[in-house]
């Protein structure tokens, strides 16, 4: 198995470390601890968005949404919401972090199948469901979750989206999984939903944003939105009439 077989470092996240290793100024830190700032940065943003909407930054990262979308624990979520080290340490040898990286494998993809389940049967998906409606047979399939062979990358991304899972889901250290979720809730989600409450307090609810395009746009007016919703409130009065 090659190193590209071993599974992707996600792209958003090395260009989030890079971004980070430059605002830092410390020499010599770690992937881990590098994981651990922009984790603490991205947080702060969540934390600005919840102020925003009005509301808590627990209603925004419960623990159950954070495991679910992570393959992270609900109780080990919460300590990383709360500022914990991370542990899982990449080593920086290629043929250790090809294991490294193979050892999240198989309880990412036991996970996916275990908080995923066929909704037409509430029941965990059989070998033979997934590989009907994913192109492998079967014996491929019970081979993969069961340890006893290894995927190529193109297979595990073929169960990935079988599951609905983010691209890169099984090969993510936990720094890393909770990083690309809080940079696409800060990038992405949380804009879009800062962006609708201020058109709606504008009056303009029937306005859909649809595209990332849409979002990126008016994630840059956001600030202009809020104050002319706040105009508006403060010409309203108390009695909301203007």
């Amino acid at each position: 198995m090659n190193a590209d077989d071993a599974g992707p470092r996600g792209g958003d996240i090395d260009r989030l470390l890079a971004d980070a290793y430059a605002n830092a100024h410390q020499e010599g830190m770690r992937r881990e601890q590098l994981l651990r700032y922009v984790i603490n940065c991205l947080l702060d943003d969540v934390d600005g968005y919840a102020r925003r909407l009005e509301v808590s930054r627990e209603s925004l990262l419960p623990p159950r949404h954070v495991s679910f979308m992570t393959g992270i624990s609900p109780a080990r979520a919460q300590e990383l919401l709360d500022g914990a080290p991370l542990t899982e340490e990449e080593p920086k040898a290629v043929e250790a972090r090809e294991g490294f990286r193979l050892d999240l494998l198989l309880p990412r993809l036991t996970f996916l199948r275990e908080t995923r389940p066929n909704p037409a049967t509430q029941k965990t998906y059989t070998d033979v469901a997934i590989a009907a409606q994913t192109g492998l047979t079967r014996q491929t399939v019970w081979n993969v979750f069961n340890g006893k062979r290894k995927p190529r990358h193109d297979m595990v991304g073929t169960l990935e989206s079988f599951f609905r899972a983010p691209l890169g889901f099984c090969y993510r250290s936990e720094g890393e999984a909770l990083a690309e979720l809080l940079r696409r809730m800060v990038q992405v989600d949380l804009p879009k939903l800062a962006t609708e409450l201020a058109l709606k307090r504008l009056g303009a609810e029937g306005l859909a944003l649809r595209s990332a395009g849409d979002i990126d746009v008016l994630r840059d007016i956001l600030p202009a939105l809020d104050m002319l919703a706040a105009q508006r409130r403060a010409s309203a009065g108390p009695s909301g009439d203007e």
